[in-house]
């Protein structure tokens, strides 16, 4: 009997793995097969019913909570290393339990929580180890519990070796370095923002702040960096990236050169920013409105806000932009991967696993960065351009002050620069001041007409002009009238010497004179009282003027000259009385 008793149990342990494996064989090399159960149904229950298996990628059954992926692992080569780990999109869950077939009909699983799963090449991907078997599987059952997308598992890729380190391999590395490039052109947007006061560095930093978060949000970066729940990673995701596009409209609506910019496109500009910002706001925070169309809904809006955007900048490069040309080189590439991604989601129908998929994440990343370098060189060029801008207005600015303070006749400053300098000179040593006046000028008028009066004031101003003096400043100040301003050594011996000029210049230069023109000057040293707080040009120039009538009255063709002296210390009065 105990004979009887052990055969019938060793048959018994063998018929179980024989019955197993003739119900694995439903299953064709290489398969991936799928089904829905309800909680507590096991893998062994499923597979007992050929019947509820799914092998042509049509969708799952979404009243059951639990989804099971069968991939099948018998078209291997005998040569070829057994997987160790599964890699597929990255989606919340409650739990994931993997469990790998051996040919011999034993099994061997491992659970996993969302949180127990490795990030991938992309905050898009996970990565989770397959349980450890002593041969290699012939296929590995993935068991969903609590997850909204078992499409994920369908598509899962079983790899002998994982495409990134554990904690941080090569490509968050790279996305850290990428994310540096993106913030540095923000230090020469405040740079160049406080040099212009115009808001478009400050829009062009946002968007370079957004391509930063953005960029470490998708490549994984941040659930490395930060305690952040999955819902919070998809908001920071895809909220920063909706940013970025406003940013980018709002760039655009500054940036622009005016003189290209009608108020069309201002319009279009101004509501694609809004509408991209309220469709942000709806599907990041709402997503529940949108169900399973939130895709659609999502790029439907997105790629109607492109056509604005590309048609304002097509338009304003036509009319002769210079800036234009940079934002739409710089945001093609984006747009591109857009136009790919909204395909997808267009031409796809919804929970239909076999649908094609597009991993936007790297050549998003590398696309920002293009736009990035472009609109910062765009940027450079528009800065410098204003600047080109500012310093012409500047000179031209400059010419016509020059031409406002100049004397059309002779070339001489006017009364004007006189004033507006006056102090200036002062401070710079012009201590002595001399008024100069042509004597009996109205006759050369009357005599010879204003053509010959004109000439002689013109040879007048070239005998006083300062020339390659730097130490005297000749003004005409009205009519036949002139002033100097002079400092240094002698000055009233070089004022004597322009004085007497003005009759060799004439004689030699003004054709039909029959006397020599002469001129009268009273001159002033006030270097004494220069300091004085209160020293004005009024006072100067009359007693200036004072002494010039003196000299008129004493014959003309003379000077008259004086030091003013008041105002100076009894001390310095009694070391000038010495001396």
């Amino acid at each position: 009997m105990l004979r009887l008793v052990l055969l019938a149990l060793l048959a018994l342990q063998m018929a179980v793995p024989a019955r197993v494996a003739a119900q694995e064989a439903q299953f064709s090399s290489g398969s991936v097969c799928h089904t829905s159960a309800k909680p507590g149904e096991t893998y062994a229950d499923l597979v007992a019913d050929a019947s509820r298996w799914k092998c042509d990628g049509t969708t799952f059954d979404w009243d059951l909570t639990r989804h099971v992926v069968r991939h099948d692992l018998t078209n291997r080569s005998d040569n070829a290393p057994a997987p160790r780990f599964a890699e597929f999109e990255r989606n919340e869950y409650e739990k994931l339990t993997l469990i790998a077939l051996e040919a011999d009909g034993s099994q061997t699983s491992a659970s996993y929580s969302f949180a127990d799963t490795q990030l991938g090449s992309s905050s898009l991907k996970s990565i989770t180890e397959l349980p450890k078997t002593e041969t290699p599987p012939v296929a590995v059952v993935m068991v969903l519990d609590g997850g909204w997308w078992p499409e994920m598992l369908v598509k899962a890729k079983l790899v002998t070796e994982p495409s990134v380190e554990a904690n941080a391999g090569y490509i968050h590395l790279l996305a850290a370095l990428m994310c540096g490039l993106f913030l540095a052109p923000i230090i020469f947007d405040f740079g160049f923002y406080r040099a212009l006061r115009r808001p478009f560095p400050l829009f062009h930093a946002v968007f370079c702040v957004m391509a930063a978060i953005q960029t470490a949000a998708v490549s994984g970066l941040i659930a490395l960096l930060l305690p952040l729940s999955y819902q919070t990673e998809l908001a920071v995701t895809y909220f920063s990236l909706d940013l970025m596009i406003v940013a980018t409209f709002l760039f655009a609506y500054n940036f622009i050169e005016r003189e290209f910019m009608q108020r069309r496109h201002k319009r279009i500009l101004g509501t694609i920013a809004a509408i991209s910002f309220s469709s942000a706001v709806a599907t990041t925070f709402f997503p529940e409105v949108f169900d399973v169309w939130i895709d659609h809904a999502y790029f439907g809006v997105l790629c109607s806000l492109l056509v604005g955007y590309f048609y304002v900048l097509f338009s304003v490069r036509a009319a002769g932009s210079r800036m234009a040309p940079y934002l739409i080189l710089g945001f093609t590439p984006l747009a591109f991967i857009i136009l790919i991604q909204a395909t997808t989601v267009f031409v796809a129908t919804p929970g239909d696993v076999t649908a094609f998929t597009f991993d936007e994440t790297w050549p998003q990343n590398f696309a920002l960065l293009f736009e990035v370098v472009a609109t910062a060189l765009a940027v450079a060029d528009r800065f410098f351009s204003i600047r080109r801008e500012r310093d012409r207005a500047i000179d031209a600015a400059r010419a016509m002050e020059e031409l406002s303070e100049h004397d059309d006749l002779t070339g001489l400053l006017n009364r004007r620069a006189l004033k507006s300098r006056f102090k200036e000179l002062i401070a710079e040593g012009f201590t002595t001041m001399a008024i100069v006046d042509i004597d009996r000028f109205k006759a050369v008028n009357d005599i010879h007409g204003h053509p010959v009066g004109d000439e002689v004031l013109r040879q007048a101003g070239a005998a006083l002009d300062s020339g390659a003096d730097e130490n005297l400043v000749a003004f005409r100040i009205g009519g036949e009238e002139f002033l100097l301003m002079l400092r240094g050594d002698e000055a009233s011996k070089r004022a004597e010497a322009r004085r007497r000029a003005i009759s060799a210049r004439t004689l030699s230069h003004v054709e039909g004179l029959e006397e020599p023109i002469t001129a009268s000057m009273g001159l002033l040293d006030f270097t004494a009282v220069s300091k004085d707080m209160e020293m004005r040009f009024g006072p100067l120039y009359s007693r200036a003027d004072q002494l010039l009538y003196e000299a008129k009255n004493a014959g003309r063709n003379r000077t008259v000259e004086d030091t003013m002296a008041f105002f100076v210390p009894e001390a310095q009065n009694a070391r000038n009385a010495a001396a």
